[in-house]
């Protein structure tokens, strides 16, 4: 008799161990906190008793006290998984996904900012538009014609008289001189020239031009 009793303690006693330990319910306790997963309650089981809630930074999970499922509860999935070794998978795989998703949703609003914001304008080089104004007063001066034909041929023939002419021009335009008064340091270069000859003259003329572009600068200065 004594021995039937014995027996049914040694059972009772394997079923309390069993169910202390190897029940599925605190085996996914025990393997949720090797991966750093903290229980912080519980909450009622709509078929009963009461389940038991863990946390690992923002993420929440639910373990069945019935069945030993694993609940993800945030983010929240429709699904259990079989244990956390399955939750861990989902949830790098996840991040993975996210992190591949994320700079090409930034490549994205990057193209779309700049579709949205309208190029800048060209500037215009002022120059062209300065040079015809300074050749439209050469016109208008007396034997402005004749004005307007030297310095041009000045410009075509001279590579040093025009390189000094655009030179003069750009100081003009830098100190806000106006077009005439280039126009008149074209004038005074071809008034100086009445005692040269040839090549000299270019080269007289071309001086003059940076001698006036030179002066200008200094006296923005």
């Amino acid at each position: 008799m004594m021995w039937m009793v014995g027996g049914a303690l040694v059972l009772l006693i394997a079923r309390f161990l069993w169910m202390g330990y190897f029940h599925r319910v605190n085996a996914m306790s025990r393997q949720a906190e090797l991966m750093n997963w903290v229980k912080i309650g519980r909450m009622s089981n709509p078929d009963g008793g009461q389940d038991i809630l863990l946390a690992r930074n923002e993420r929440g999970t639910r373990i069945d006290w019935r069945t030993g499922e694993v609940w993800l509860i945030n983010p929240k999935v429709a699904d259990p998984f079989e244990d956390y070794l399955a939750v861990e998978r989902w949830l790098t795989l996840s991040e993975l996904s996210a992190a591949k998703t994320a700079p090409a949703t930034e490549n994205a609003k990057e193209a779309e900012d700049a579709a949205a914001t309208p190029e800048p304008e060209p500037v215009p080089d002022p120059m062209p538009a300065f040079q015809q104004k300074v050749d439209d007063c050469l016109a208008k001066a007396d034997g402005g014609q004749e004005l307007l034909d030297t310095k041009q041929a000045f410009e075509a023939g001279s590579e040093a008289y025009l390189d000094a002419s655009t030179d003069l021009s750009r100081a003009a335009i830098e100190s806000g001189l106006s077009p005439m008064m280039v126009a008149t340091f074209h004038i005074s270069a071809f008034a100086a020239l009445s005692d040269a000859a040839g090549a000299d003259r270019l080269g007289r003329a071309a001086a003059s031009l940076r001698a006036a572009a030179k002066q200008i600068r200094a006296g923005g200065e």
